[in-house]
């Protein structure tokens, strides 16, 4: 129950961050800016201290043996985005992509039965992400967002096998991808 807690509220602040970008744009710099800060503090002290409401959400939602440093991770891949990316459009589609595929992988792969050990992944999550963003980028993008469904499901895939945090660098990969 958990994990659907979660993924709906990735899935939630996602699409609504996503079309936050296509109307304050470049401005939505600084409050990402402002967000990463305080959730940073919060982060650290949730740590050591309850604080009413967010101390609670954090449980609802926290995974076993982590600790709550995605949706940071997330805000940083996304203003890295902005600064990064000049092509609006394509910082959109990337935090789509991002938080409707990551959501339904993660969703649909707990209950996957095709698991790769290694990666800690399985193919059902994999196919959820890449079709999902495959249907998102299509009708924007043509064949050439379809590839870039591909690259950015097999960047999730592989996520945990690189040590490194998908809510960091997959907004990032789709953008840059996509504004070329």
């Amino acid at each position: 129950m958990k994990e659907l807690y979660r993924q709906t509220i990735h899935l939630t602040a996602g699409v609504l961050i996503a079309f936050s970008v296509l109307i304050f744009k470049k401005q939505l710099i600084i409050p990402l800016v402002v967000s990463i800060a305080v959730g940073t503090l919060l982060y650290f002290l949730c740590k050591s201290y309850y604080i009413p409401i967010i101390s609670d959400l954090l449980n609802l939602c926290k995974r076993e043996k982590e600790d709550g440093r995605g949706a940071i991770y997330f805000a940083i891949g996304m203003l890295i985005s902005l600064l990064l990316i000049d092509d609006i459009n394509a910082v959109f589609f990337g935090i789509l992509v991002f938080a409707v595929g990551d959501a339904l992988a993660t969703f649909i792969g707990v209950r996957g039965k095709l698991k790769m050990k290694y990666l800690e992944k399985t193919v059902e999550g994999f196919l959820a992400f890449f079709i999902s963003s495959s249907l998102i980028l299509y009708p924007f993008y043509g064949v050439y967002g379809i590839l870039v469904a591909l690259i950015s499901a097999l960047a999730e895939f592989v996520s945990k096998g690189l040590k490194i945090d998908d809510n960091l660098y997959l907004p990032l990969i789709v953008a840059f991808l996509l504004s070329l």
